[in-house]
């Protein structure tokens, strides 16, 4: 395939798949007035794997300022709360409301009917290889520096 109809290809299938998939994924949560990030980092906290900010950008390889702002959203909504730590000041943790617990558990069980969906029309051994191919994808592009202009 030429290198030019390669690429056309390429931003028609961002356009028409990769970004619908991400409206897709979000559908169910927007009844909780949820982004998928925003999700997550319920999901990551109601499962214990995080705790702080800084636990949640060392997990999703997002910048602070990112993860901040959702924060700021979770907290307004009423769904996490910031303590700090009585161990160590500094730190700030993090903890789901009970509102918070309900919401996380509430937007699980939607998700996961979504994934299911999306099994059930895919299969299992395709939406593996996408997994693959998107993981192999994550290594080889994102994981190489660019090369600087000068």
């Amino acid at each position: 395939m030429e290198e030019q109809r390669l690429r056309r290809e390429f931003i028609n299938i961002y356009f028409t798949t990769i970004k619908h998939i991400e409206t897709e994924i979000s559908k169910p949560l927007t009844q909780f007035r949820l982004s998928f990030e925003q999700y997550q980092i319920l999901n990551d906290l109601a499962t214990h794997e995080v705790a702080t900010l800084t636990d949640i950008v060392a997990k999703r390889h997002v910048t602070k300022p990112a993860i901040a702002r959702q924060l700021r959203v979770l907290r307004d909504l009423g769904y996490v709360t910031q303590a700090s730590d009585n161990g160590d000041h500094r730190r700030r943790l993090l903890q789901l409301t009970p509102l918070g617990k309900r919401v996380e558990a509430q937007a699980s069980a939607l998700s996961k009917a979504e994934f299911d969906r999306w099994v059930a029309i895919m299969g299992e051994d395709k939406l593996l290889d996408l997994l693959t191919m998107l993981q192999t994808a994550s290594e080889l592009l994102l994981d190489t520096p660019a090369p600087t202009t000068k």
